[in-house]
């Protein structure tokens, strides 16, 4: 996982620590090398999104200012979850430690895009969320295209990754209403809340043998999106700002 656990990720993990039928063997926490946030704005830049990577900067900051957001080695240790700091995950180390301890399965919420030999390392395989419908929304940011294009509801997916971005096998969905005057960011934190209970659900399900899951065919996976541009972000912002004034003219 990240350095950093988001408010989301504490509340859904804090009741799988707590779970008895669940045993957590360890965690691994990604050390980011130095120059890793520069060299993610020079990438965007050279994409044509410098411009909403700095906007998202500057949010970020506002956003996690009072949050619930915690340290994940602190998290962690304070349940007695055995951590260790690794700075790549492919590493012939890394990968020899996690088979040492012998996951059935490994939740991820960090380290990228996850592919082999982690995929298949674990009996049950990779769990991760994808805040979007996979057959509609794959990809990212949460929220952010069911809002621009208009949408009136928005899927919240817990996953085992497959090889293909967004692909992975469902193990269990959500849906959550997009209002008229939503902002991005009440939408983000909607769904994030509406599907921190999935992961113990899952775990619970694993842990007696009852888990069911459901593939996606290839045919009917929904487009794979991506960061918006500095433009994109604007025309989002008019969009809900004439929403909102709609929604107030109707009463």
């Amino acid at each position: 996982m990240g350095p950093t656990l988001e408010w989301h990720f504490v509340r859904a993990l804090a009741p799988v620590l707590d779970a008895p039928e669940v045993d957590v063997v360890g965690a691994l926490v990604e050390q980011r090398a130095a120059g890793f946030k520069l060299r993610t704005l020079r990438r965007e830049l050279g994409r044509g999104r410098g411009g909403y990577v700095l906007v998202m900067a500057a949010n970020s900051i506002k956003r996690r200012s009072g949050s619930a957001d915690e340290p994940a080695a602190q998290f962690l240790e304070r349940y007695g979850v055995p951590v260790w700091h690794v700075e790549d995950l492919y590493a012939a180390e890394t990968l020899e430690l996690m088979r040492g301890t012998r996951p059935d399965a490994i939740f991820r919420s960090g380290f990228g895009i996850i592919r082999e030999p982690v995929l298949s390392l674990a009996p049950a395989g990779v769990l991760s969320y994808h805040h979007g419908n996979i057959r509609r929304y794959r990809g990212q940011p949460v929220g952010f295209w069911e809002l621009f294009n208009g949408e009136t509801e928005m899927g919240v997916t817990l996953q085992i990754l497959g090889e293909k971005l967004d692909a992975g096998t469902v193990v269990a969905e959500r849906t959550v209403r997009i209002r008229p005057t939503d902002s991005w960011r009440q939408l983000e934190r909607r769904a994030y809340a509406a599907g921190t209970d999935m992961l113990l659900d899952a775990c619970a399900s694993m842990a007696r043998q009852t888990l069911r899951t459901e593939t996606v065919a290839a045919e009917n996976l929904g487009e794979l999106y991506t960061l918006p541009n500095l433009r994109q972000w604007l025309t989002l912002q008019g969009r809900v700002l004439g929403r909102r004034m709609r929604a107030r003219l109707a009463g």
